[in-house]
């Protein structure tokens, strides 16, 4: 298995992933930026297209939603809701290459503009991203993402 050290995203960085060509590389880190800046623009449709058809997304609570379609249905009242004002900036953990067409890869994010059930501001928090991508027809989408909200502070051995 081939791992890529952690690094942060930006925009138009050239780093790539070992034992990937430099578009799957590229391609990969275009499924992060895009996905931050669908979810920043609160754009429930464009964020369902870095889904595949038959992916599985669940939440920090444990609630699992299956399919591209059910995914945008998910995400669409909450951007209308608590999350419309959420801003969340994604930094690549580890990417690690479980076949040609396949990888896993962590993300770390920081969220801010929370605000829970009641409209209360949330302060600002930290979280994971587990993620698996599969490149379909020549396009690198996400099949399972899993979201974990990371403790404020860190956890004792």
């Amino acid at each position: 298995m081939l791992v890529l050290s952690a690094c942060t995203l930006v925009a138009g960085a050239a780093q790539k992933v070992s034992g990937l060509s430099d578009g799957d590389s590229a391609s990969i880190r275009q499924v992060i930026l895009g996905f931050e800046d669908s979810y920043n623009r609160h754009d429930a449709v464009t964020l369902g297209r870095w889904f595949t058809e038959e992916s599985d997304f669940t939440t920090t609570r444990g609630v699992t939603t299956h399919g591209r379609n059910q995914i945008e249905d998910h995400f669409t009242p909450l951007f209308a809701g608590r999350l419309k004002t959420v801003h969340r900036v994604l930094s690549i953990r580890n990417v690690r290459v479980l076949r040609p067409e396949v990888v896993s890869v962590y993300i770390d994010c920081e969220v801010s503009g929370a605000v829970d059930d009641s409209g209360r501001d949330l302060p600002k928090h930290k979280g994971l991203y587990d993620w698996i991508l599969t490149k379909e027809g020549g396009r690198w989408l996400i099949d399972v993402f899993h979201e974990s909200d990371l403790p404020s502070t860190s956890p004792t051995p």
